[in-house]
C-alpha cells in the first residue's frame, strides 16, 4: 500500500487510512474475481508457505484458494511438518522459508512466534 512496511505482523502497525486502503483494494479485487475475470494475477510465479501450528480448515482453504486465483502457489505446512521449538528451531524455520518463499503466512497459538520471525529474516 506504500507505507514502507514489508511485513504485516500486527494491525496496529498500520494507520486507519492505510487499513481502509487495503480493505478498499480487497473489495475491488474480490469484485473482479466474482465477475469471472481471471487476468489479475499479481502473484504469478510466487510461492507462499502456510504454517499451521493451529490447524483450521476455513483458513487453509481461503488462503490456498485466494492465492491460487491470484496466480500463486501455496504450500501447506501442518503441525507435523514443522515442529518449531521441538524438531526445528524457530530461527532456522524463518531463515529457510524466507529464502525459498515470497510470502509466509502463519496460524499459530502465540502471536509472539510471528514477532520472533522478524529478527531472523
Amino acid at each position: 500500500v506504500g507505507n514502507g512496511l514489508k511485513d504485516f505482523i500486527h494491525i496496529d502497525d498500520f494507520d486507519k487510512e492505510t487499513i481502509l486502503k487495503i480493505l478498499d483494494r480487497a473489495i475491488e479485487v474480490k469484485t473482479l474475481l466474482k465477475s469471472g475475470d481471471r487476468t489479475f494475477r499479481p502473484f504469478e510465479g510466487k510461492t507462499m508457505s502456510m504454517i499451521f501450528a493451529k490447524p483450521s480448515m476455513r483458513t487453509r482453504v481461503s488462503f490456498e484458494t485466494g492465492f491460487s486465483l491470484l496466480g500463486g502457489h501455496a504450500i501447506y505446512l501442518g503441525p507435523n511438518d514443522i515442529q518449531m521449538g521441538k524438531r526445528e528451531e524457530t530461527r532456522d524455520v524463518a531463515r529457510v522459508l524466507s529464502r525459498y518463499n515470497d510470502i509466509i503466512m502463519a496460524r499459530v497459538f502465540s502471536h509472539q512466534v510471528c514477532c520472533c520471525w522478524l529478527v531472523f529474516t
